[in-house]
């Protein structure tokens, strides 16, 4: 697969990751995670984002739809135990799930 570039302006990106971190709570630099996230081959991208939506579903059948808190904790441990497997940030993780650019890019901050 032939790596590409996305070229993306400053206030789009962040509004991304300020989304994205809703839900990892992360203390880490924007420019780390954005550096992490290009680190990331197209697969580790795919899978990544899978394997959140497998515990998403899990989580549906074990957490009522009331426990608001309950499900942002489950996403946020998720996210945890996925950074800690590919030894990146829980908030590189969630950029995985609607990432700015496709899989096989890299993305490159204007």
């Amino acid at each position: 697969m032939k790596i590409k570039v996305s070229i993306k302006n400053k206030k789009d990106v962040s509004k991304w990751i300020c989304v994205c971190n809703l839900m990892a709570k992360s203390m880490c630099d924007h420019n780390i995670a954005i550096s992490q996230f290009n680190a990331l081959s197209p697969s580790d991208r795919i899978t990544i984002k899978k394997r959140l939506n497998e515990c998403d579903e899990i989580r549906k059948t074990k957490i009522p739809n009331t426990e608001q808190d309950a499900w942002i904790i489950g996403i946020m441990v998720d996210a945890h135990i996925i950074a800690y497997e590919y030894d990146i940030d829980p908030l590189t993780v969630l950029l995985c799930i609607n990432p700015i650019c496709k899989p096989n890019e890299k993305l490159i901050v204007k």
